[in-house]
């Protein structure tokens, strides 16, 4: 798990709010969590999820914890093993997912460590060894 611990303004009365955004991974899927709560006037919420997480939570965990790239061991690696993996994680579309692969193909993918230790799993049990790096 990957978490970040910040604070706001409340919405509801102005005071100083709480909050922590947070991205792991269950199983074989990626989960977030974002709980905020008001000390001044009592409100608090608690929002779960299954899948990508929401930009707020993703770029609060890149906030404070960074990045990590993730390589295949054998770029020149292909089939169709790739493009499912990032469609199974992410839900991505068809060009979402030829940019995530050429990418994992090249360079490397660049995600949080939740992010990239699920595709890195899913990889390796379907036969694509990946390291992460960072």
């Amino acid at each position: 798990m990957r978490a970040a611990r910040s604070t706001d303004r409340c919405p509801g009365c102005g005071g100083t709010r709480t909050w922590e955004a947070a991205q792991s991974v269950e199983g074989r899927r990626l989960c977030w969590t974002l709980d905020r709560h008001c000390a001044a006037c009592g409100v608090q919420s608690c929002d779960r999820g299954r899948g990508p997480a929401p930009e707020a939570v993703r770029a609060a965990v890149v906030a404070r914890h960074g990045t990590h790239l993730l390589r295949l061991e054998d770029p020149g690696a292909r089939g169709g093993t790739v493009p499912k993996v990032f469609r199974d994680v992410f839900d991505l579309s068809l060009a979402g997912t030829a940019r995530a692969a050429a990418a994992l193909r090249g360079d490397g993918y660049e995600g949080t460590h939740p992010e990239v230790r699920l595709l890195a799993a899913l990889l390796a049990a379907a036969g694509l060894p990946a390291v992460i790096d960072g």
